[in-house]
C-alpha cells in the first residue's frame, strides 16, 4: 500500500518520508533513526507530531523502539495488515485533541463549579475513591493501565455531564471516542508511571475540589494545568 494517498496529517508526512527513504534504499532494516529532536527540525514540526508519527510506524510493525539504544528500521515494506495501517492513517492526532480539550475542558469546569449538583458532586467523589483504590498497587499491569484510563475518563465525562451544556457534552462525548484508538491508547499507556498516576489523581481532586468549593477560576485552572501536564507526559517527555 502506498501511504502517499492517505489522509495529509502532519503525522502521517514523516511516515511518507521514511517510506520513501526504504524505496530508495537510504533507510535499511537495522537502521537506526534519528532521534525525535532531530526528526522535529528535519521536518520543521514539533517533537509532539514526531512521537505520534514513530509510534503509528511502531504499531504497524516498520519500525522498535530500543530502550536506551534508540529507535530502528524493523521491516522494509509496510506490513501485509493494510486494514490495521489504514486505520491507524485515519485516526485523530492526539495533539489536535489536546488542543480542542484546553479549549472546552476548563471552561466545562467552570460551568460545574456554577451548576454542579450534590449528586453530581457524589458521583465525582466516588470516581476519585475509586482511583485511589486503583493506584494503591505493587506492580503497573495492563489491567492497573485499563482501569486507571477509564477511570480517569468517567472523571472528566462527570465534570462535563455536571456542566449541564448538552451541546458541549456531545463534542465531549467525540473526544472520548478518541482513547479508543490505538495511537491515544499506545501514546497514553507508554507515558503511564505509577509516580504519573498518583500525580494525575493529586489534581483530579484538586480539580474536584475547586468545582466543590464553587470557585469557577480555580476549577478552570487546575483543569488546564492537569491537560497540559497529561499532554507534555504523553508528546513531549
Amino acid at each position: 500500500m502506498d501511504i502517499q494517498n492517505l489522509p495529509n496529517k502532519a503525522f502521517l508526512e514523516i511516515a511518507k518520508t521514511i517510506q520513501q527513504q526504504l524505496k530508495e534504499g537510504l533507510l535499511r532494516q537495522g537502521d537506526r533513526l534519528p532521534s525525535e529532536r532531530a526528526l522535529a527540525e528535519t521536518h520543521q514540526t514539533s517533537r509532539a507530531t514526531v512521537r505520534e508519527a514513530l509510534r503509528a510506524l511502531e504499531i504497524i510493525g516498520l519500525i522498535e523502539s530500543k530502550v536506551g539504544h534508540g529507535t530502528f528500521i524493523k521491516s522494509e515494506s509496510i506490513p501485509a495488515n493494510d486494514q490495521l495501517f489504514t486505520e491507524i492513517a485515519n485516526e485523530t492526532s492526539p495533539s489536535e485533541v489536546f488542543e480542542a480539550r484546553f479549549s472546552i475542558e476548563p471552561y466545562l469546569a467552570e460551568l460545574a463549579a456554577v451548576r454542579a449538583t450534590q449528586e453530581d458532586l457524589k458521583t465525582l467523589e466516588q470516581i476519585l475513591e475509586d482511583t485511589r483504590d486503583c493506584i494503591d498497587f505493587e506492580e503497573l499491569t495492563r489491567d492497573i493501565f485499563h482501569k486507571f484510563e477509564r477511570l480517569d475518563g468517567q472523571f472528566h465525562y462527570q465534570i462535563a455531564l455536571a456542566a449541564k451544556n448538552s451541546f458541549l457534552l456531545r463534542v465531549i462525548d467525540i473526544i472520548n471516542s478518541v482513547r479508543l484508538e490505538k495511537l491515544w491508547g499506545t501514546l497514553k499507556e507508554r507515558s503511564l508511571t505509577k509516580e504519573r498516576m498518583n500525580t494525575y489523581f493529586k489534581e483530579h481532586c484538586e480539580i474536584f475540589k475547586a468545582i466543590k468549593d464553587r470557585d469557577k477560576k480555580k476549577a478552570a485552572h487546575y483543569s488546564l494545568v492537569h491537560l497540559k501536564n497529561v499532554r507534555n507526559n504523553m508528546l513531549e517527555e
